[in-house]
C-alpha cells in the first residue's frame, strides 16, 4: 500500500505545482478581481433594494398621513360658522392652522423622501451597470485564462483522473488522513527517515521511536504529525 500512496503524493505534488502556477497567473488575477466586483454590486443591489422597499414604505405612510390630515383640513373648513360661538370659532381656526402646519412639515418630509428615493433608484441602476460590465469583463477574462492555461487545466483534469484511480487501491482510512493533513496545508504527508530524523520536520527519533518504526514500517511523527516511512521502502 505504501508504493501506492506515495505514487499518489507524487502525483499530488504535481497538481499542487500546477495549481498554484495557475492561481497564481496574471490571468487568474484579472478573473479573481472580476468575480469580486460581481460580488461587491451583487451585494451592494440586495442592500439598495432594500433600502429602495423601507423608502418606499415610508413614503406610502406618509402620503397616507398627508391624505388623512389634508381631509380633516376641508372638514374644518366646511363649518357653518353661522351656527357657533366665538370659543368655538377660535377653537376651530386653531384645529385649521394646526392642520395646515401640520400638512407643511408632511410636505417637507415627503419631498426630502422623494428625493432619497430618486438618489437610491438611481444609484441602483448605475450599481446595476456596474455590475453588468462586471460580468462581461469576467467572461472575457476567463476566455482569456482559459485560452493561456489550456494546457495546465488539460494536465490538471488527468491529474485529479489519475489520482482518482490511485484511490481505489488506497486503505480509505490513510486517505482520509492524507486528505486531510493536506487540507492543514501539511505537504508531503508521507516522509522518509532521514539521517534518523523525520524528513518533514527533522526532528530526530529516539531509538524507542526507531525501533517501532523498523517494526511497523510507518510511523507517525510526535512533533508535526508526518508519515514516516524508511526511505528503502520508497
Amino acid at each position: 500500500m505504501l508504493k501506492e500512496i506515495l505514487q499518489y503524493q507524487k502525483l499530488d505534488a504535481s497538481l499542487i505545482k500546477l495549481e498554484r502556477e495557475l492561481e497564481n497567473s496574471e490571468t487568474k488575477k484579472v478573473v479573481n478581481k472580476m468575480v469580486d466586483q460581481v460580488r461587491q454590486a451583487q451585494n451592494k443591489l440586495v442592500e439598495l433594494e432594500k433600502s429602495a422597499n423601507r423608502l418606499l414604505a415610508d413614503y406610502e405612510r406618509l402620503k397616507q398621513e398627508f391624505e388623512k390630515k389634508r381631509n380633516r383640513l376641508e372638514n374644518l373648513k366646511k363649518v357653518d360658522f353661522k351656527t357657533r360661538n366665538e370659543n368655538e370659532l377660535r377653537e376651530n381656526s386653531k384645529d385649521i392652522k394646526q392642520q395646515i402646519a401640520s400638512l407643511l412639515s408632511l410636505n417637507k418630509e415627503i419631498t426630502a423622501l422623494s428625493k432619497k428615493i430618486v438618489t437610491t433608484l438611481d444609484d441602483f441602476n448605475k450599481t446595476k451597470a456596474v455590475g453588468l460590465q462586471a460580468k462581461n469583463r469576467y467572461a472575457e477574462s476567463i476566455k482569456n485564462y482559459n485560452s493561456v492555461a489550456g494546457d495546465k487545466t488539460h494536465k490538471v483534469s488527468e491529474l485529479r483522473a489519475e489520482l482518482k484511480k490511485l484511490e481505489q487501491h488506497i486503505d480509505p482510512k490513510v486517505l482520509n488522513r492524507y486528505k486531510s493533513m493536506r487540507l492543514d496545508h501539511k505537504f508531503p504527508i508521507f516522509v522518509p527517515l532521514v539521517d534518523n530524523a523525520c524528513g518533514g520536520c527533522a526532528m530526530s527519533l529516539p531509538t524507542s521511536r526507531l525501533d517501532i518504526l523498523n517494526k511497523q514500517k510507518i510511523l507517525e511523527c510526535e512533533n508535526c504529525h508526518r508519515m514516516i516511512y524508511l526511505p528503502d521502502m520508497d
